[in-house]
């Protein structure tokens, strides 16, 4: 005899050892397993538009714009430039990443920022 069971996101099927279970059901509820993987849906995007449109308003730009002053970014992030700089030449060979043909990493200097921040 084989089990049934049916849950909301997946179709799982037990084989109990009997006269009464055939191949027949087996193969019947493999096929409709696999038709039922199939049939999810796919991703309609990568990054969503509104996140790709607000690409530009990150950390790291309100960080170039603080570079040009010493006190600001002294007081946002509670370190000087020269400490960060320091910083980013120590840890960043650890935390360095690679672009990809999909999409941007987020750089270094980034991940340093948004972890002082």
């Amino acid at each position: 005899m084989t089990k049934f069971i049916i849950c909301a996101n997946s179709f799982l099927w037990t084989d109990v050892m009997s006269s009464d279970s055939s191949d027949e059901e087996a193969l019947a509820a493999f096929l409709f397993y696999r038709n039922r993987r199939r049939q999810r849906k796919s991703r309609k995007y990568w990054i969503h538009p509104y996140i790709e449109r607000n690409i530009n308003c990150r950390v790291f730009v309100a960080a170039q714009e603080l570079q040009h002053d010493d006190n600001k970014f002294l007081s946002f992030y509670r370190m000087s430039k020269e400490t960060y700089l320091h910083l980013v030449t120590l840890i960043k060979p650890a935390i360095h990443q690679r672009n990809t043909i999909f999409r941007e990493c987020v750089s270094a200097e980034e991940r340093i920022l948004i972890t002082l921040r």
